[in-house]
């Protein structure tokens, strides 16, 4: 008899459990529910997660594990971080990240909930252009455009399917054209021409599936020859003409290679490795 009782109880304790577990889910209005998911694991309706401080984290409303409407993320002081307003199947939204000053951080479109597309804008925390980019689902493809914070153009490097391919400038704060060439299929290929910050000519070279190829050749500020050097397949010919302040030199172009700094926005879906809408 004692069995037959524990039996019973457990039974009803599993039923209450599967209830307590499939809540709304008859009627289907999930309109009232709050950080609910269900009995498949996915959320539904609206969800308001709080710090520990009990300040609101984020809020948002899910259709079966997608980001409906608005999706609104706070940094713990209470000031906005992240508005993104999705459509109503949850596959594009239009994103505006903020800094914790309340100036615009960036601003751009998202599909499958977060995977950038199309034109993205970057802001420094003063709120002035830091960088354009483009892309094609979470794809690189046309020009990235970096600025400095008075306005200025610093690099224009252009993208075809994620590999760098067309023209790449870099620039002085002044306007004046810093370096140039040109990229094919991710590798610097062609003319390589790097100027005084007065716009006169400092070199004038050529790479070749990037590598340095034929005469390099270097100007004084005056416009007279400093040095010219003679390369074959990235092997240097007149190793004589190679000095330590050349030498250093080169090793400022290799780090560059096209480097473009991105602000990063993924701290807007995920902390501590887990997603902020979990």
């Amino acid at each position: 008899m004692r069995y037959i009782i524990i039996l019973l109880l457990l039974t009803f304790t599993i039923k209450a459990f599967v209830i307590a577990q499939n809540v709304g889910q008859q009627s289907g209005d999930t309109t009232k529910l709050i950080n609910y998911t269900d009995i498949q694991g996915n959320r539904q309706g609206n969800w308001h997660r709080k710090y520990e401080s009990g300040k609101t984290a984020y809020t948002g409303y899910f259709v079966n594990n997608k980001l409906i409407g608005d999706y609104k993320r706070y940094y713990e002081s209470g000031q906005l971080k992240a508005y993104i307003k999705y459509n109503k199947t949850g596959d594009v939204g239009y994103a505006n990240l903020y800094w914790n000053n309340g100036n615009k951080m960036a601003d751009g479109k998202y599909v499958k909930q977060n995977i950038k597309d199309s034109i993205w804008n970057y802001y420094y925390e003063s709120g002035k252009l830091a960088s354009t980019e483009s892309y094609k689902e979470s794809i690189k493809d046309g020009v990235f455009n970096n600025y400095f914070e008075n306005g200025k153009q610093s690099q224009a490097l252009t993208y075809k399917n994620n590999k760098k391919d067309g023209l790449w400038k870099t620039f002085f704060e002044n306007g004046g054209v810093r370096y140039e060439t040109r990229h094919i299929n991710d590798k610097r290929d062609g003319p390589f021409n790097v100027y005084f910050d007065d716009g006169k000519l400092y070199l004038k070279a050529h790479y070749k599936n990037d590598l340095p190829d034929g005469k390099w050749t270097f100007y004084n500020k005056d416009g007279s020859l400093w040095k010219e050097l003679e390369y074959i397949n990235g092997k240097l010919v007149n190793e004589d003409k190679y000095d330590e302040e050349f030498k250093k030199q080169m090793k400022e172009w290799e780090q560059m290679k096209g480097k473009i700094p991105e602000p990063k926005e993924e701290n807007f879906f995920k902390s501590n490795n887990k997603s902020d809408v979990e």
